[in-house]
């Protein structure tokens, strides 16, 4: 007869860690029997991520039963009712939450939009890491879990999102042509660019993600960004007017941009540039 075993650890802090948006409150391994329940249905106030290594289990989501076959990755976000159960004789599954208030936008900007995701092979080894370092019960240990949740966040992204950038390259590529060629228009924008190839803006989104590792907003703002630091550094252009050429939305907010970057207003980036004093690409 088949048992099923759990296996969990948890940070021993219970504060979350200054300074780190992806603090892994705790980590575990269950491997089920199919007449194992996993716990009471209950809410939980965290996010969760789980990936299926071996069989199949059901999550019940909002009345809607949800199968999750092996290799597959399934999450829950805060306040969500956690319900699942095993479907085959064995369901083994790595699985890690996530305390930060900001989980939920992390989750999404990592790509986390659909239920199931398909996923590569499950990176046992790093789940196996993450759970070693929570378990040290240091700062230290706090952060290199967050390292390996980012790896296994990333990887899951990867894997969603591959077939997604294939089948779409050329609409991807032909967005890019476009920011590339008219970035200085202040009008132009990613949803008139996905209304002009036919293309839905959020799909647009995920498969420009995947192709080049950025959204097409952030590929836009770094053309725009880039350009002016070029007039700031080539040019006596008042920096109204190195806004207005870039594309973007007044001096202020270049100026924003600029300090974000370099640390400096854009007068003090081009006078450093002038002096000598730096040398940015």
């Amino acid at each position: 007869m088949l048992r099923s075993k759990k296996t969990s650890v948890y940070r021993f802090n219970h504060e979350l860690p200054p300074a780190l948006p992806l603090a892994v409150r705790s980590a575990g391994i269950y491997s089920l029997a199919n007449d194992s329940l996993v716990e009471p249905p209950m809410r939980k106030w965290f996010a969760e991520i789980f990936w299926s290594e071996e069989g199949a289990g059901e999550f019940v989501l909002e009345k809607r039963h949800v199968r999750v076959e092996r290799g597959e990755v399934f999450y829950l976000l805060p306040g969500e009712m956690h319900e699942l159960r095993p479907l085959t004789p064995r369901w083994r599954y790595h699985w890690f939450t996530l305390d930060h208030p900001m989980s939920p936008q992390w989750l999404e900007a990592f790509g986390f939009v659909k239920r199931p995701l398909p996923a590569p092979q499950c990176p046992v080894e790093t789940f196996d890491a993450l759970r070693a370092a929570l378990g040290e019960g240091t700062m230290k240990g706090d952060r290199q879990a967050a390292h390996y949740a980012h790896e296994i966040l990333l990887a899951a992204m990867e894997g969603s999102l591959a077939p997604l950038a294939r089948s779409h390259s050329s609409w991807v590529e032909a967005c890019r042509k476009r920011l590339d060629e008219r970035f200085a228009d202040p009008l132009l924008n990613v949803s008139a660019i996905a209304n002009e190839i036919g293309l839905h803006r959020s799909t647009l989104f995920r498969a420009f993600l995947a192709a080049h590792g950025m959204t097409p907003s952030h590929y836009l703002q770094n053309l725009r960004l880039h350009h002016a630091m070029e007039l700031l550094k080539q040019t006596e252009l008042p920096i109204k007017e190195v806004a207005v050429r870039s594309g973007l939305a007044g001096a202020n907010y270049l100026g924003r941009l600029i300090t974000r970057l370099s640390g400096m207003s854009p007068r003090q980036f081009r006078a450093a540039y002038r002096q000598g004093r730096m040398t940015h690409n």
